[in-house]
Protein backbone atom coordinates (compact mmCIF):
# COMPACT_ATOMS: atom_id res chain seq x y z
CA UNK A 1 0.00 0.00 0.00
CA UNK A 2 2.87 2.38 0.75
CA UNK A 3 4.29 1.85 -2.75
CA UNK A 4 0.89 2.55 -4.29
CA UNK A 5 0.51 5.73 -2.20
CA UNK A 6 3.93 6.94 -3.33
CA UNK A 7 2.96 6.15 -6.91
CA UNK A 8 -0.23 8.19 -6.53
CA UNK A 9 1.67 11.14 -5.05
CA UNK A 10 4.26 10.94 -7.84
CA UNK A 11 1.48 10.82 -10.43
CA UNK A 12 -0.17 13.93 -8.97
CA UNK A 13 3.15 15.80 -8.94
CA UNK A 14 3.88 14.71 -12.51
CA UNK A 15 0.45 15.75 -13.74
CA UNK A 16 0.73 19.04 -11.87
CA UNK A 17 4.13 19.97 -13.28
CA UNK A 18 3.00 19.12 -16.80
CA UNK A 19 0.60 22.06 -16.72
CA UNK A 20 2.14 24.52 -14.25
CA UNK A 21 5.01 26.85 -15.23
CA UNK A 22 8.36 25.41 -14.17
CA UNK A 23 8.94 28.48 -11.99
CA UNK A 24 6.12 27.47 -9.65
CA UNK A 25 7.34 24.97 -7.00
CA UNK A 26 4.95 22.03 -6.75
CA UNK A 27 4.91 22.46 -2.96
CA UNK A 28 3.11 25.77 -3.48
CA UNK A 29 0.22 24.12 -5.30
CA UNK A 30 -2.79 24.43 -3.01
CA UNK A 31 -5.71 22.02 -3.17
CA UNK A 32 -8.06 24.80 -4.15
CA UNK A 33 -5.77 25.54 -7.12
CA UNK A 34 -5.26 21.97 -8.26
CA UNK A 35 -4.20 21.68 -11.89
CA UNK A 36 -6.82 19.97 -14.06
CA UNK A 37 -4.78 16.81 -14.60
CA UNK A 38 -4.23 16.31 -10.88
CA UNK A 39 -7.92 16.90 -10.17
CA UNK A 40 -8.89 14.18 -12.65
CA UNK A 41 -6.34 11.76 -11.22
CA UNK A 42 -7.78 12.23 -7.73
CA UNK A 43 -11.24 11.43 -9.10
CA UNK A 44 -10.00 8.20 -10.69
CA UNK A 45 -7.78 6.85 -7.86
CA UNK A 46 -7.60 7.15 -4.09
CA UNK A 47 -4.39 7.63 -2.11
CA UNK A 48 -3.67 3.89 -2.21
CA UNK A 49 -4.06 3.64 -5.97
CA UNK A 50 -7.49 1.98 -5.84
CA UNK A 51 -10.00 2.98 -8.49
CA UNK A 52 -12.77 5.36 -7.44
CA UNK A 53 -16.31 5.85 -8.74
CA UNK A 54 -16.43 9.57 -9.59
CA UNK A 55 -19.64 11.63 -9.46
CA UNK A 56 -20.66 12.27 -13.06
CA UNK A 57 -21.03 16.05 -12.77
CA UNK A 58 -17.70 16.46 -10.96
CA UNK A 59 -15.94 14.25 -13.49
CA UNK A 60 -17.45 16.16 -16.40
CA UNK A 61 -16.28 19.50 -15.03
CA UNK A 62 -12.79 18.22 -14.33
CA UNK A 63 -12.16 16.59 -17.71
CA UNK A 64 -13.64 19.56 -19.58
CA UNK A 65 -10.79 21.67 -18.15
CA UNK A 66 -8.12 19.36 -19.59
CA UNK A 67 -6.31 20.01 -22.86
CA UNK A 68 -7.45 17.85 -25.76
CA UNK A 69 -6.00 14.34 -25.52
CA UNK A 70 -4.99 14.63 -21.87
CA UNK A 71 -7.74 12.38 -20.48
CA UNK A 72 -6.72 9.46 -22.67
CA UNK A 73 -3.05 9.96 -21.74
CA UNK A 74 -3.93 9.93 -18.02
CA UNK A 75 -5.95 6.74 -18.52
CA UNK A 76 -3.15 5.07 -20.46
CA UNK A 77 0.14 6.36 -19.04
CA UNK A 78 -0.30 5.98 -15.30
CA UNK A 79 1.46 3.68 -12.81
CA UNK A 80 -1.60 1.61 -11.88
CA UNK A 81 -2.90 0.22 -15.15
CA UNK A 82 -5.01 1.33 -18.08
CA UNK A 83 -8.46 2.80 -17.51
CA UNK A 84 -11.06 2.26 -20.22
CA UNK A 85 -14.56 2.52 -18.77
CA UNK A 86 -15.39 4.89 -15.91
CA UNK A 87 -18.65 3.90 -14.18
CA UNK A 88 -20.55 6.64 -12.35
CA UNK A 89 -23.07 6.20 -9.52
CA UNK A 90 -26.09 6.85 -11.81
CA UNK A 91 -24.78 4.32 -14.31
CA UNK A 92 -24.29 1.64 -11.68
CA UNK A 93 -27.76 2.17 -10.23
CA UNK A 94 -29.37 2.07 -13.67
CA UNK A 95 -27.39 -1.01 -14.71
CA UNK A 96 -28.45 -2.80 -11.53
CA UNK A 97 -32.10 -1.99 -12.31
CA UNK A 98 -31.76 -3.40 -15.81
CA UNK A 99 -30.12 -6.55 -14.47
CA UNK A 100 -32.89 -7.06 -11.93
CA UNK A 101 -35.52 -6.45 -14.62
CA UNK A 102 -34.08 -9.40 -16.52
CA UNK A 103 -34.65 -11.64 -13.50
CA UNK A 104 -30.91 -12.10 -12.96
CA UNK A 105 -29.20 -12.42 -9.60
CA UNK A 106 -25.96 -14.27 -10.46
CA UNK A 107 -23.82 -12.05 -12.70
CA UNK A 108 -20.47 -12.87 -14.28
CA UNK A 109 -18.17 -10.24 -15.75
CA UNK A 110 -15.81 -11.72 -18.32
CA UNK A 111 -12.56 -10.07 -19.47
CA UNK A 112 -12.91 -7.98 -16.31
CA UNK A 113 -9.35 -6.68 -16.13
CA UNK A 114 -8.74 -5.07 -12.75
CA UNK A 115 -12.29 -5.94 -11.64
CA UNK A 116 -13.31 -2.33 -10.97
CA UNK A 117 -16.73 -2.61 -12.60
CA UNK A 118 -17.59 -5.74 -10.62
CA UNK A 119 -16.48 -4.18 -7.32
CA UNK A 120 -18.42 -1.00 -8.00
CA UNK A 121 -21.58 -2.81 -9.09
CA UNK A 122 -21.41 -5.06 -6.03
CA UNK A 123 -21.19 -2.00 -3.79
CA UNK A 124 -24.23 -0.36 -5.40
CA UNK A 125 -26.27 -3.56 -5.72
CA UNK A 126 -25.26 -5.87 -2.83
CA UNK A 127 -28.27 -8.13 -3.50
CA UNK A 128 -26.61 -9.23 -6.75
CA UNK A 129 -23.89 -11.86 -6.69
CA UNK A 130 -21.32 -10.46 -9.11
CA UNK A 131 -18.13 -12.38 -9.98
CA UNK A 132 -15.26 -11.09 -12.12
CA UNK A 133 -13.11 -13.27 -14.37
CA UNK A 134 -10.20 -12.57 -16.70
CA UNK A 135 -7.66 -14.67 -18.55
CA UNK A 136 -4.80 -12.35 -17.59
CA UNK A 137 -3.56 -12.14 -21.19
CA UNK A 138 -3.16 -8.37 -21.02
CA UNK A 139 -1.00 -8.44 -17.92
CA UNK A 140 2.01 -7.82 -20.19
CA UNK A 141 1.76 -4.28 -21.63
CA UNK A 142 2.78 -5.44 -25.12
CA UNK A 143 -0.10 -7.92 -25.23
CA UNK A 144 -2.71 -5.17 -25.34
CA UNK A 145 -0.90 -2.94 -27.85
CA UNK A 146 -1.16 -2.80 -31.61
CA UNK A 147 2.11 -2.74 -33.60
CA UNK A 148 1.59 1.00 -34.09
CA UNK A 149 1.19 1.55 -30.34
CA UNK A 150 4.32 -0.49 -29.62
CA UNK A 151 6.31 1.78 -31.95
CA UNK A 152 4.82 4.98 -30.54
CA UNK A 153 5.32 3.97 -26.90
CA UNK A 154 8.75 2.39 -27.23
CA UNK A 155 10.81 3.50 -24.24
CA UNK A 156 7.78 4.78 -22.29
CA UNK A 157 6.69 3.26 -18.98
CA UNK A 158 3.38 1.57 -19.79
CA UNK A 159 1.48 -0.60 -17.32
CA UNK A 160 -0.16 -3.91 -18.12
CA UNK A 161 -3.73 -4.70 -17.16
CA UNK A 162 -3.32 -6.73 -14.00
CA UNK A 163 -6.37 -8.68 -12.82
CA UNK A 164 -7.49 -7.55 -9.38
CA UNK A 165 -7.02 -9.87 -6.39
CA UNK A 166 -10.68 -10.93 -6.44
CA UNK A 167 -10.71 -11.59 -10.21
CA UNK A 168 -10.84 -15.30 -11.03
CA UNK A 169 -8.28 -16.21 -13.71
CA UNK A 170 -10.33 -18.00 -16.31
CA UNK A 171 -10.97 -17.46 -19.98
CA UNK A 172 -14.49 -16.72 -21.20
CA UNK A 173 -15.84 -20.21 -21.79
CA UNK A 174 -14.24 -21.71 -18.69
CA UNK A 175 -15.68 -18.91 -16.52
CA UNK A 176 -19.19 -19.29 -17.95
CA UNK A 177 -19.06 -23.08 -17.57
CA UNK A 178 -17.85 -22.80 -13.98
CA UNK A 179 -20.17 -20.10 -12.63
CA UNK A 180 -23.27 -20.67 -14.81
CA UNK A 181 -24.48 -17.07 -14.41
CA UNK A 182 -27.94 -15.70 -15.02
CA UNK A 183 -26.38 -12.84 -16.95
CA UNK A 184 -22.95 -11.96 -18.39
CA UNK A 185 -21.27 -8.54 -18.42
CA UNK A 186 -18.60 -7.70 -20.99
CA UNK A 187 -17.01 -4.25 -20.74
CA UNK A 188 -14.73 -2.66 -23.32
CA UNK A 189 -13.88 -5.83 -25.19
CA UNK A 190 -11.25 -5.20 -27.87
CA UNK A 191 -12.54 -5.00 -31.44
CA UNK A 192 -12.58 -8.40 -33.08
CA UNK A 193 -13.88 -11.88 -32.36
CA UNK A 194 -14.02 -11.87 -28.55
CA UNK A 195 -17.59 -10.56 -28.29
CA UNK A 196 -18.77 -13.28 -30.65
CA UNK A 197 -17.06 -15.90 -28.51
CA UNK A 198 -18.81 -14.53 -25.42
CA UNK A 199 -22.22 -14.69 -27.10
CA UNK A 200 -21.65 -18.22 -28.39
CA UNK A 201 -20.42 -19.42 -24.99
CA UNK A 202 -23.39 -17.98 -23.10
CA UNK A 203 -27.03 -18.91 -23.52
CA UNK A 204 -27.98 -16.14 -21.10
CA UNK A 205 -28.40 -12.39 -21.50
CA UNK A 206 -25.19 -10.48 -22.23
CA UNK A 207 -24.73 -6.78 -21.52
CA UNK A 208 -21.93 -5.39 -23.66
CA UNK A 209 -20.58 -2.04 -22.48
CA UNK A 210 -18.35 -0.40 -25.05
CA UNK A 211 -17.75 2.64 -27.22
CA UNK A 212 -18.99 1.57 -30.62
CA UNK A 213 -17.78 -0.69 -33.39
CA UNK A 214 -14.17 -0.12 -34.40
CA UNK A 215 -13.28 0.87 -30.84
CA UNK A 216 -14.78 -2.06 -28.94
CA UNK A 217 -16.80 -5.18 -29.71
CA UNK A 218 -17.93 -6.32 -33.15
CA UNK A 219 -20.76 -4.88 -35.21
CA UNK A 220 -21.26 -8.24 -36.93
CA UNK A 221 -22.73 -9.51 -33.63
CA UNK A 222 -25.81 -7.39 -34.27
CA UNK A 223 -27.14 -10.39 -36.17
CA UNK A 224 -28.01 -11.77 -32.74
CA UNK A 225 -31.20 -10.54 -31.07
CA UNK A 226 -30.26 -7.32 -29.29
CA UNK A 227 -31.48 -4.07 -27.79
CA UNK A 228 -29.66 -0.75 -27.55
CA UNK A 229 -29.78 0.67 -24.02
CA UNK A 230 -29.84 4.39 -24.69
CA UNK A 231 -30.74 5.24 -21.10
CA UNK A 232 -27.47 3.68 -19.93
CA UNK A 233 -25.35 5.28 -22.66
CA UNK A 234 -25.80 8.78 -21.25
CA UNK A 235 -24.83 7.74 -17.71
CA UNK A 236 -21.51 5.97 -18.33
CA UNK A 237 -18.16 7.66 -18.93
CA UNK A 238 -14.98 6.43 -20.60
CA UNK A 239 -11.48 7.52 -21.56
CA UNK A 240 -12.77 9.12 -24.78
CA UNK A 241 -15.18 11.54 -23.07
CA UNK A 242 -12.93 14.58 -22.95
CA UNK A 243 -15.82 16.97 -23.63
CA UNK A 244 -18.85 15.24 -22.05
CA UNK A 245 -21.23 18.13 -22.70
CA UNK A 246 -20.63 17.77 -26.43
CA UNK A 247 -20.26 14.04 -26.98
CA UNK A 248 -20.40 10.84 -24.95
CA UNK A 249 -19.04 7.58 -26.29
CA UNK A 250 -20.50 4.82 -24.11
CA UNK A 251 -22.72 2.34 -25.96
CA UNK A 252 -24.52 -0.41 -24.04
CA UNK A 253 -26.13 -3.30 -25.89
CA UNK A 254 -28.23 -6.08 -24.40
CA UNK A 255 -27.89 -9.36 -26.32
CA UNK A 256 -30.87 -11.44 -25.33
CA UNK A 257 -30.65 -15.02 -24.14
CA UNK A 258 -30.77 -17.48 -27.00
CA UNK A 259 -31.95 -20.46 -24.95
CA UNK A 260 -30.55 -24.00 -24.90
Amino acid sequence: MADARIATDNLIVKLSTEILPSSVPSAQVQLEKKPPRAAVARLLWDESGKRRVPPAATFDRAVSALPRGALERICELNPFGPVYFIPTPPFLRALARRIRSRGARRVLEVAAGDGHLTRALSAYAPELRVVASDSGKWERPEARMSPRERRQLRGRAVSGLRPGPEVVRLDVRAAIDRFRPDLVLACWLPPGPLLGRVLRASQRDVFEIGAGSGITGDISCWRYEHEFCDELDVLGRCRLDERPSRKLHTRVTLYEARGP
